[in-house]
């Protein structure tokens, strides 16, 4: 008889672990769960990876800007500098 009362006890105690945990990741009411709610959290996904994904791009874009003038102005600051070398004016 303690054993079945235990069992019974140790049963309820999951069943009551499993809905919370269910409640806590789906909501309280697991019947509501729609196809639009679903659709909505693919879309909100799908936005945030589009966002990721132009920050990504714009910051290397504007990264490749910058190198390539830093580039020039070494090269332009090179170039002035022989030249003041060679006694040519610029």
């Amino acid at each position: 008889m303690a054993d079945d009362y235990d069992a019974r006890l140790l049963e309820s105690a999951r069943v009551r672990k499993h809905r919370l945990d269910d409640s806590l990741l789906f909501g309280g009411n697991t019947q509501e769960r729609s196809y639009s709610s679903a659709t909505g959290r693919l879309l909100q996904s799908l936005l945030i990876a589009a966002l990721v994904a132009a920050i990504c791009v714009g910051y290397s874009f504007v990264h490749s800007l910058l190198e390539d003038q830093n580039r020039k102005q070494a090269g332009s600051a090179a170039t002035i500098h022989s030249a003041m070398m060679n006694g040519i004016t610029p």
